[in-house]
């Protein structure tokens, strides 16, 4: 099994069978963990012993749940998760949040929500602010009502966010959607986004409450049901996600 580098396990029950597997595959670097209705952790919350954790797997880059009870994806108890690039959540209807606020994603470069109905939101400014390497994300179908938190911070402290490699973004059926940050003081910046998709987000108003400049955004992509593709564009995002919002609120 060394030279493994893809598992796929259906209908997992036991997280002890699940580090059994790991313990042998040290080069694995995509785990599919499918229909785990019964599984709530992906990391014990226990101690447990060294020849069980993660950190066996050292080639890690992928991690795809579908259909899971976790609750917790324990990024703050396993180092190994902090090293994921590419992380692809569907239908994991009992996560609340990513990771808590304290933590850093250095390495991830795609994330992908998908019908994840019980996030509130997706992570804190904190962590946005270290997700340095992330190139493109995807959020569809989810109940956040925003996707950049503050968790704490001063009111007149002002807080610069830079997604440095972000490329694409797509927003897609986020009935509860509001913006995609609303405090105030923070300031988005994203130097290299050139593809921006909105659909079928109702209630954004605006894309940030604070500053936002994307320098190389020439237009957002939407479109509502069977209507055609449209592009709208006003001099700036706020303004456009603006534009895109009452024109949804007049068709409505």
């Amino acid at each position: 099994m060394d030279c493994m580098k893809e598992l796929s396990l259906r209908l997992l029950e036991s997280i002890e069978l699940l580090y059994w597997f790991l313990d042998r595959m040290p080069n694995l670097e995509r785990l599919n963990l499918l229909f785990s209705y019964t599984l709530e952790e992906l990391v014990p919350s226990e101690n447990i012993a060294p020849q069980e954790r993660l950190g066996t797997v050292l080639q890690l880059k992928t991690l795809y749940l579908r259909s899971s009870v976790i609750k917790n994806l324990g990024f703050d108890r396993d180092p190994l998760l902090q090293r994921l690039e590419h992380l692809l959540l569907f239908d994991c209807h009992s996560l609340v949040t990513l990771a808590p606020s304290s933590l850093s994603l250095t390495h991830l470069t795609y994330l992908e929500v998908n019908s994840c109905r019980g996030l509130m939101n997706l992570m804190a400014i904190s962590t946005a602010k270290s997700m340095a390497q992330l190139a493109k994300m995807k959020v569809i179908e989810c109940s956040v009502q925003e996707l950049v938190t503050n968790e704490g911070n001063e009111e007149d402290r002002v807080i610069e966010v830079v997604f440095i490699k972000l490329v694409f973004l797509e927003l897609v059926r986020l009935e509860n959607l509001t913006s995609f940050c609303s405090y105030k003081n923070c300031e988005f910046k994203f130097p290299s986004l050139e593809i921006l998709i909105v659909r079928d987000c109702l209630k954004m108003e605006t894309f940030t409450v604070g500053q936002t400049t994307a320098p190389k955004l020439q237009n957002v992509h939407t479109n509502e049901g069977e209507e055609e593709e449209k592009q709208y564009w006003e001099g700036d995002l706020n303004s456009t996600i603006q534009k895109v919002f009452k024109d949804k609120v007049h068709i409505h």
